[in-house]
């Protein structure tokens, strides 16, 4: 039974009573029902809202599922891929084709080129003047 209905069924036993409302005890009887009545009106409006509130963030919770499916990098990618090595040195370099910056490890400058994830240009990387440098 809900609110409402035992609200009600309590209405009924008062009006059943006929319990005289001109008197003290009838005036707040019949005040404490009233009360009550809109307790059960204002619960039963909570409830709905509360339904409709709970469809709306499942709704916001499939939309932000999906958004993150595809944005997020996939499973098969590694954690070393998403964060480098803080202890590994970064290279940055602007790509001369697209103006692209790319961030580099001493393993891909090694690799002597990469490909620029912007626009697919080949870039060479010459280390050897490096080595001279270093060496005076």
């Amino acid at each position: 039974m809900t609110v409402t209905e035992r609200v009600a069924y309590l209405k009924g036993l008062f009006e059943g009573l006929e319990i005289d409302t001109e008197k003290k005890e009838g005036k707040l009887l019949s005040g404490i029902l009233s009360a009550l009545d809109e307790l059960a009106e204002a619960v039963t409006t909570l409830k709905q809202q509360n339904e409709e509130l709970l469809d709306e963030l499942d709704d916001v919770y499939e939309e932000l599922s999906a958004i993150t499916e595809d944005f997020l990098l996939d499973d098969d990618d590694t954690e070393d891929e998403i964060a480098p090595d803080p202890d590994q040195d970064l290279y940055q370099v602007v790509c001369p084709t697209c103006g692209e910056i790319i961030y580099l490890d001493q393993d891909m400058l090694g690799a002597g080129s990469i490909v620029c994830n912007a626009c697919g240009e080949e870039l060479e990387f010459d280390l050897s003047e490096l080595d001279n440098e270093e060496e005076v």
